[in-house]
């Protein structure tokens, strides 16, 4: 299944906190209230830091500001809290910092000032959640043994727009809540366009990002279509992952087979984030370099 506006692929919160003409000063509301500062438009140097694609997904949900020498990374969830955020978030920031850093200046003997990073997962799911809690890459090496690699994202539960910790330093992350909640309750898949556009005015009738949704209710529709048609592409190649999987006996161990098979099954895998590298090239039974060399290839495509 292909996205139907290819050209639209930031999401709804991403254009709202990153790209929109009051991107900025959102950003700057949402990060005040999930940092617990007070830092004012006028006093702070801004910078949107933008990867064209990441090695992670097709359909760009995530905000980067450079905010006075730190560097900031929002990533927004309306599912399940994927716990492989901090691998995922590991990857981000590495591109982030490869446009940073200058080539030639990676290998001279002076050191070259990075800004720190901090990540937050604002997440506005429907499961129930800790109202904060963090998630750790430690939590994924096989042993702890105290190695000095380690990465934290901040996941800050914002659920229910009614129950937000952070509403009150924050009305624009709550009226994108509120509006996220309307978009489900009257998203019909059988009519997606119509049923966007009746969200976007019933929002508007009740005060809610009434400025945002008024100047760009057409894109907003396009990015939601886009969205929709991502989450049902991503449940759609779920069933082909499983049904393929069981068919080739992944519960049991795969058996062998042709090359070109254990090769298709592979990249299903890899698509899927169904397992580390060394845990897809044993069931399938290919080389570990191998499964390196195809991961490389499906972040290319």
């Amino acid at each position: 299944m292909a996205f139907r506006n290819r050209k639209y692929k930031d999401s709804v919160f991403t254009d709202l906190f990153g790209s929109d003409k009051n991107g900025k000063e959102n950003f700057l509301a949402l990060y005040n209230a999930l940092a617990g500062t007070d830092l004012k438009i006028n006093e702070v140097k801004l910078e949107r830091k933008i990867i064209e694609q990441s090695l992670y997904k097709t359909f760009n949900n995530d905000v980067s500001w450079e905010i006075n020498g730190k560097l900031i990374v929002l990533v927004e969830h309306q599912s399940t809290v994927n716990e492989n955020m901090p691998f995922r978030c590991l990857e981000y920031v590495t591109r982030i910092y490869e446009g940073i850093v200058p080539l030639k200046t990676r290998y001279a003997e002076k050191v070259f000032k990075i800004p720190n990073p901090d990540f937050y997962v604002v997440y506005v799911g429907k499961k129930d959640l800790p109202k904060e809690q963090e998630l750790r890459l430690s939590d994924a090496f096989y042993e702890k043994d105290g190695s000095k690699l380690e990465l934290v994202v901040k996941l800050k539960n914002c659920s229910d727009s009614q129950m937000l910790p952070i509403s009150g330093s924050c009305d624009i992350l709550k009226e994108y809540c509120e509006f996220i909640e309307i978009v489900e309750r009257m998203y019909n898949k059988t009519f997606p366009k119509k049923s966007f556009k009746k969200a976007i005015e019933t929002a508007i009738d009740q005060g809610i990002l009434v400025d945002y949704l008024d100047r760009k209710s057409r894109e907003v529709i396009n990015m939601l279509c886009a969205k929709y048609d991502y989450k049902m592409d991503i449940a759609v190649k779920q069933e082909e992952a499983f049904q393929d999987g069981m068919e080739a006996g992944i519960e049991k161990g795969i058996e062998k087979g042709s090359q070109q098979k254990a090769v298709r099954d592979a990249k299903n895998l890899l698509k899927m984030h169904l397992g580390s590298i060394e845990q897809i090239a044993k069931v399938t039974e290919l080389p570990v370099e191998t499964i390196r060399e195809l991961a490389n290839e499906v972040c290319k495509e």
